[in-house]
C-alpha cells in the first residue's frame, strides 16, 4: 500500500490522457506545490453527488502552464497508474489517500477489435466535422481504450466504468459499442441538417408549369 495526495473531481483521468486543470483552491494549491517540488504525483478520483469512486487514476504534472499571483495555477498532467482506495486519511489541508495499484489481467490478442474501435472513431471524428482528436494510433494498440476514452467526450460515468475494468478487450467492447452509437447518431444528425440546408431551395433549371 501507499499513501498519496488526492483530488476529488468530477472528471475522470485515463491512463496516458492529458488533463489541463484550474488549481485555485488553497489546500490544493499547497498539494500541487508541494507535488512540483518533490516530482511527485497525486492521485485524481471522480466525485460527484453520489459520492466519491473507489478506483481512480495517479496524475503526474507534465507542465506549469502558468502561476498566478494570487497562487493559482494552470497545469497539465497525464494520467499514470489505476489504483484502488482503501483509506482516507487526516492529518493535511488535502486529502490523502491510502491507496494500492492495479494492473490489467492477463493480455489478450485485441488487434481485429482495436481496429475496429479505430475505424469507429474516424467516422465518428468525420461526421463530427471537428478534425483530429489527436490519438497516436498503430500496433500493437496497447491501452487504445484509454486513449479513445480520455479524449472522446464519454459520460463520466462511463469513463468510470470503462477505467475499473481489467481486461482490454472488455474496455475496447464497450468503447466499440459507444463509438458505434455515437457514429449513427452523429451520421443521422448531419444528414438531417443538410437536408434541412436544401428545403425551399430551386433546382436551377426548375421553371414554372415544369
Amino acid at each position: 500500500m501507499s499513501d498519496i495526495p488526492l483530488f476529488p473531481l468530477n472528471v475522470v483521468l485515463m491512463p496516458g490522457a492529458p488533463l489541463p486543470l484550474h488549481i485555485f483552491e488553497e489546500r490544493y494549491k499547497q498539494m500541487v506545490n508541494e507535488c512540483l517540488e518533490q516530482e511527485g504525483e497525486f492521485g485524481m478520483v471522480f466525485a460527484d453527488e453520489s459520492g466519491t469512486r473507489q478506483v481512480g487514476c495517479t496524475a503526474k504534472i507534465v507542465e506549469l502552464v502558468e502561476r498566478y499571483e494570487d497562487g493559482r495555477m494552470l497545469i497539465l498532467v497525464e494520467g499514470s497508474r489505476r489504483f484502488k482506495l482503501n483509506n482516507v486519511l487526516t492529518g493535511k489541508p488535502y486529502y490523502v489517500g491510502e491507496i494500492e495499484y492495479f494492473q490489467d489481467e492477463a493480455e489478450e490478442d485485441v488487434g481485429t477489435l482495436a481496429e475496429e474501435c479505430i475505424a469507429l472513431l474516424e467516422r465518428v471524428v468525420e461526421a463530427a466535422t471537428e478534425g483530429s482528436v489527436g490519438i497516436e494510433i498503430e500496433p500493437p494498440y496497447r491501452n487504445l481504450s484509454f486513449a479513445i476514452a480520455g479524449r472522446v467526450e464519454f459520460e463520466p460515468e462511463i469513463r468510470q466504468q470503462i477505467l475499473e475494468l481489467t481486461s482490454e478487450q472488455q474496455r475496447l467492447q464497450k468503447v466499440k459499442e459507444l463509438l458505434g452509437a455515437a457514429a449513427e447518431r452523429l451520421e443521422r444528425e448531419r444528414q438531417t441538417s443538410e437536408k434541412a440546408q436544401t428545403n425551399g431551395h430551386l433546382r436551377g433549371d426548375w421553371q414554372p408549369g415544369n
